[in-house]
């Protein structure tokens, strides 16, 4: 058998963030260094879709750095059939501890390189066997081929895409490609029923954008914009009559959240409005539940005496998978939402059963 050609597996690792572009589902795990070296070792021991060679966790634990230089034919040959026997030696200077092999197999494996078509699993082999049952797709593997750099490997890992992922998750990744290309030049937001404002380049503006011009006209009934800020920004854009309509003046001293939109007519609720308060995150600042009681006290002084259930509460990100949204989703103010411009359709609701002691079902 002839051994497919290698690149180090920090090559490896570099191509996999071209692969895999901002926005592609479980991205965190499709480009770690851990999928990196198990796509190396898979190449090494010629673990390839047609080869009737089989990886298995322990040969991806057990690699080192000095057996991955040795990258003859023989010794790629020995180092596969010394570590697919049931008791082979775990030798020094091994990249991953013996107990690593299971979340190897079900994160990086099985949850990761399975789902978007990059490996094939061999079928019949029992669970409790330590048989190799894992190659890599040929087609995922020619990604790999050294040589293969620039706009050759973006337009190769963008056909690769396109045959091997659904269309769900590659829209997500365009989205987040196309909201990304904005953040180099100055961004126009139309604001609905309203003005234009142009936003400072960067990625705040393109998310702020995303909300004022898909978020509020998808979720809202009659949406307008009160107020929109930015760090970069030399001043806010506000709307003083509708301001003042509302009763609450809004300004940077009392700490507004990046967007203030307002649903002049939200659904089944004839009669009201709605004040919805946006956090713009591309690195922090979520609605917590401190910042959401500040909000809270801000509206229910005014002149009006708005209620709790006359605000919403949002915390927009750009990407579920990338990391501002990883890192900071777990403290988000029960009764708000996260909103994502990858998945413009999609909202995510802290529920606290506040409003009523619903059932699962009741939420459906």
């Amino acid at each position: 058998m002839t051994l497919p050609a290698l690149i180090p597996w920090q090559d490896v690792h570099a191509r996999l963030l071209v692969i895999f572009p901002e926005g592609t589902p479980d991205r965190a795990i499709l480009v770690r260094e851990m999928t990196a070296r198990t796509i190396f070792v898979a190449l090494y021991i010629g673990a390839v879709a047609g080869s009737d060679v089989w990886l298995a966790p322990r040969h991806v634990v057990r690699m080192s750095d000095a057996q991955a230089a040795r990258q003859d034919a023989d010794a790629r040959a020995t180092y596969y059939a010394v570590m697919s026997a049931a008791n082979s030696p775990s030798p020094p200077g091994r990249w991953y501890a013996e107990n690593t092999r299971e979340p190897l197999r079900d994160e990086v494996i099985r949850n990761g390189l399975v789902p978007v078509n990059a490996i094939v699993e061999r079928a019949g082999v029992p669970t409790t066997s330590p048989k190799g049952r894992y190659a890599l797709q040929a087609d995922f593997a020619s990604l790999f081929r050294p040589g293969l750099q620039g706009a050759a490997l973006e337009a190769e890992a963008a056909e690769w895409r396109r045959r091997n992922m659904s269309p769900a998750a590659l829209a997500r990744a365009a989205l987040v490609r196309a909201s990304a290309s904005t953040s180099a030049a100055n961004i126009m937001v139309q604001c609905p029923g309203g003005p234009s404002v142009v936003l400072p380049p960067g990625p705040s503006p393109a998310i702020t954008k995303a909300v004022v011009e898909v978020f509020a006209p998808a979720f809202l009934g009659n949406p307008r914009v009160a107020w929109i800020s930015d760090s970069a920004s030399k001043a806010p854009f506000r709307d003083p009559p509708l301001e003042k309509a509302l009763g609450i003046t809004l300004d940077a001293a009392t700490l507004l959240p990046d967007v203030v939109l307002v649903d002049l007519d939200p659904p089944g609720r004839a009669g009201e409005v709605l004040i919805v308060f946006v956090e713009v995150v591309a690195s922090d600042g979520p609605i917590t539940e401190q910042r959401q009681r500040a909000l809270l006290d801000l509206i229910t002084a005014a002149p009006r005496a708005y209620r709790p259930q006359d605000a919403a509460f949002v915390t927009a990100y750009m990407d579920r998978g990338a990391d501002p949204a990883r890192r900071t989703l777990p403290g988000l103010a029960w009764r708000s939402f996260a909103w994502f411009v990858s998945e413009p359709d999609k909202l995510v609701q802290m529920h606290d059963g506040s409003t009523a002691a619903r059932k699962l079902a009741a939420l459906l």
